[in-house]
């Protein structure tokens, strides 16, 4: 921290007080040059008394009389030779003319007041007079402004820095125990901190590794979860096939077998096709007939009910935009995956419905059936998710349709979502 506060004051303290001195330098030069010729008149004053007891015949200690002066006006009297004065370091090269020419000529004092010199009349000398004053004390009172300055910059700076270093070393503790892998850990620092939008983003993506690897977690455990199944059934059908002596017994096994093993096929399928949206490059948009796609999806979806001995009426968007912007493939296969679901837990009616908002395309798909809890809504669209009752397991399907339809939707740059229904079910919309 210490070193962290002289950096920081010697950054601001070292430019202040430059930018001070300086600053006190150009007012005294500016405010020297407009009341120039007034400081001449005021010290002529001076310089012709003090001649007039140099000269004066009937004054024989003259120099006491100066010394009275001195005293008495806070002056000092010196004569110099001509070329001496002349050679004067802290002299503009202007006042010496005016030296040389007999005028007055002044500069500043070190240590503050004034220095005039005038030529003495008819002679190669100089009076010269030293106006101390006050000025004497101008060294001091800056040493005081700036000593009052410095303490002023310090206590600002402390008062800044304190929190800053607790709120970085808040930070760097969070980090190193995030880096040991405790994701639950969140940086704390107050709301009026500078640091309050790092430790936010911070926040953000503990929470969002967390949830990822929790996500992967998830997944591992259910994709465990979904292959003993299969497996396990493959097995006891198995062991009954050897075991059967009836041809009709073990042919109904191998087709029990054969059901298990689609079951894995597809099972592996759709963890594949989640894998490569999950990693895929940025799609290339192509443009497709949109009458095209949404038919040939809602003919499929037909087909499938027929086969599974259902009877839903699926309603085709009436007015729909002419052309789509997106990867046809796999947008057919996310809205397929939604309208089997509807069609799975629908009643009698499912209805589809593609339309433009803004620049963006949306696609919902209604169902009449039981619908999906408020609370629910966000977790379906993980994979091996299902909702409890009336769309669990036994309905069918391996629990990735939503996971790839969510997939697919940010792969376009979009969301899905799911709501309620006008129809009475559950509604989702496919946005990008």
């Amino acid at each position: 921290m210490l070193r962290l506060f002289l950096r920081l004051y010697l950054f601001l303290m070292l430019p202040a007080t430059a930018a001070f001195v300086f600053f006190m330098y150009v007012t005294d030069q500016v405010m020297t040059q407009m009341h120039a010729e007034e400081q001449r008149a005021r010290a002529g004053v001076a310089f012709d008394r003090a001649e007039r007891i140099i000269t004066d015949q009937r004054v024989p200690d003259w120099q006491g009389r100066l010394k009275e002066i001195e005293k008495t006006f806070r002056v000092e009297h010196e004569i110099v030779p001509l070329e001496k004065a002349a050679n004067d370091f802290f002299m503009s090269s202007s006042e010496k003319d005016q030296l040389r020419n007999g005028s007055i000529a002044f500069r500043d004092r070190p240590g503050g007041g004034t220095v005039y010199m005038r030529r003495i009349k008819d002679s190669d000398r100089v009076l010269r007079i030293e106006w101390v004053g006050a000025y004497e004390y101008l060294v001091v009172y800056h040493a005081i402004i700036l000593a009052l300055v410095t303490v002023a910059v310090c206590a600002i700076l402390w008062r800044w820095t304190r929190p800053l270093w607790r709120d970085l070393q808040t930070l760097k503790a969070a980090t190193a125990r995030v880096g040991e892998g405790d994701f639950d850990v969140r940086a704390q620092v107050a709301g009026t901190s500078l640091l309050e939008p790092v430790a936010t983003g911070f926040n953000a993506m503990a929470e969002r590794v967390q949830a990822l690897l929790q996500s992967h977690r998830d997944l591992e455990q259910g994709v465990a979860h979904e292959l003993r199944t299969p497996l396990a059934q493959l097995k006891f059908d198995l062991e009954l096939a050897r075991t059967s002596e009836r041809a009709e017994d073990r042919v109904e096994r191998f087709e029990a077998m054969d059901r298990d093993v689609q079951e894995l096929e597809q099972l592996v399928n759709e963890l594949l096709l989640l894998a490569n949206l999950r990693q895929a490059p940025p799609y290339t948009p192509t443009q497709i007939e949109t009458q095209a796609l949404v038919g040939e999806v809602v003919r499929r979806a037909q087909d499938e009910m027929r086969a599974a001995g259902r009877d839903v009426a699926i309603e085709a968007p009436a007015q729909m935009p002419q052309l789509l912007s997106c990867d046809a493939r796999s947008l057919a296969r996310a809205l397929a995956n939604v309208l089997r679901n509807a069609v799975r837990y629908a009643r009698s009616r499912v209805a589809i419905e593609v339309k433009r908002s803004g620049e963006r395309t949306v696609i919902t798909v209604d169902d009449d059936g039981p619908g999906v809890p408020p609370d629910q809504r966000a977790r379906v669209f993980e994979p091996f998710t299902r909702v409890e009752e009336a769309r669990g397991r036994d309905s069918g399907g391996v629990g990735l349709g939503l996971a790839i339809v969510k997939s697919v939707a940010e792969w376009h740059g979009g969301a899905a979502e799911i709501g309620e229904s006008p129809l009475g079910g559950a509604r989702v919309s496919i946005t990008w």
